[in-house]
C-alpha cells in the first residue's frame, strides 16, 4: 500500500513538459520586457503549472545556423519531453543576396526540412508548429540598416513574402501546421491580394503596418500579440486536447497536493 501510494506522489510530481521556440531575434526578442507584450511570456503565462516554454531564438541566425545547432541543445528523451515545438525562421534567411545572412530560398527550404526530419526531433517526436516570416517595413528598415552600417535595403518587402510562402509549402508537404504570419500581419494592416504591396519604399508608407514593427524587422507589443493569438489559434484548431484550459497543472493546487 506504501509503494502505491509513493507511486501516486510522483506521477503528481512529474516533470514539466516543454514548449520549445526555435527561431533568430524575433522569437529571443519576444520575452523582451521592453517591448511589453511578447509572446513567449503570453504562453508562459498561458501555460503556467502546465508546460514550461523553453526559449531557444538565437539573434542573427538564419536556417544555415540553425541546422548545425539544433542537436547541441534539444534534449534528448531522457533529459525533457518536448511536447511543442516552434519553428520560426526566414526573416534573416530573405536579406537580399547580396547579404552575409541571405540563404537561396530551395535550401531554406532544404533547412526547415532538415530540422523537421532530424533524428532528434523523430526522437521526440513534438507537436511541431512552422511560423512564416513576418513582412518587413522598407521604410523602417532603412534606419535599422543604417544603424548596422548595413548597405540598405537589408531586406525588401517582395523577396520576404516568397519565403512566407516557402514556409507555407514545407508544412503544407510534410502536414505540418504553419502560423502563416505574413498574411496575418498584412490583413491585420488592412491589405488586400491584388493592391500595391505595402512595406515595399515605391508604395506609401502603412501606419497600421509599421506600427507592429519596431524597427521594419523586429515585433512591437501588437506584432507580438498577432503572434500569440495565431499561435492559439493553431493549437486549437489541430490539438484541442493541448489547449491550456484542456490540460492539468503538473503541481495540484495546495489544497489537493499529498500531505
Amino acid at each position: 500500500m506504501a509503494a502505491i501510494k509513493s507511486q501516486e506522489n510522483e506521477d503528481v510530481y512529474k516533470p514539466y513538459d516543454q514548449f520549445l521556440l526555435f527561431g533568430d531575434s524575433i522569437t529571443q526578442m519576444s520575452c523582451n520586457q521592453e517591448i511589453g507584450f511578447g509572446f513567449h511570456a503570453a504562453l508562459q503565462e498561458s501555460y503556467s503549472r502546465r508546460l514550461d516554454v523553453v526559449n531557444r531564438g538565437l539573434a542573427g541566425y538564419s536556417t544555415a545556423h540553425a541546422i548545425k545547432v539544433f542537436d547541441k541543445f534539444f534534449p534528448s528523451p531522457q533529459i525533457a519531453n518536448v511536447r511543442f515545438m516552434t519553428i520560426f525562421f526566414g526573416a534573416n534567411d530573405a536579406c537580399v543576396p547580396t547579404h552575409d545572412q541571405h540563404v537561396p530560398l530551395d535550401t531554406y527550404k532544404e533547412n526547415l526540412k532538415t530540422i523537421i526530419q532530424h533524428p532528434a526531433t523523430r526522437a521526440q517526436n513534438p507537436r511541431l508548429i512552422l511560423i512564416s516570416p513576418p513582412p518587413v517595413n522598407e521604410h523602417q528598415l532603412e534606419a535599422f540598416d543604417a544603424a548596422k552600417n548595413t548597405p540598405f535595403p537589408s531586406r525588401t518587402a517582395s523577396f520576404t513574402k516568397s519565403y512566407a510562402s516557402a514556409a507555407g509549402e514545407v508544412g503544407a508537404s510534410l502536414n505540418i501546421p504553419v502560423v502563416d504570419l505574413w498574411s496575418a500581419f498584412m490583413k491585420t494592416a488592412g491589405w488586400k491580394e491584388g493592391e500595391p504591396l505595402i512595406g515595399a519604399r515605391d508604395v506609401p508608407q502603412s501606419e497600421a503596418l509599421a506600427s507592429l514593427f519596431t524597427d521594419g524587422l523586429h515585433l512591437t507589443s501588437a506584432g507580438n500579440r498577432i503572434v500569440y493569438d495565431e499561435l492559439m489559434k493553431v493549437i486549437q484548431a489541430n490539438w484541442p486536447d493541448q489547449t491550456p484550459e484542456s490540460l492539468p497543472m503538473v503541481f495540484p493546487s495546495w489544497g489537493e497536493a499529498p500531505k
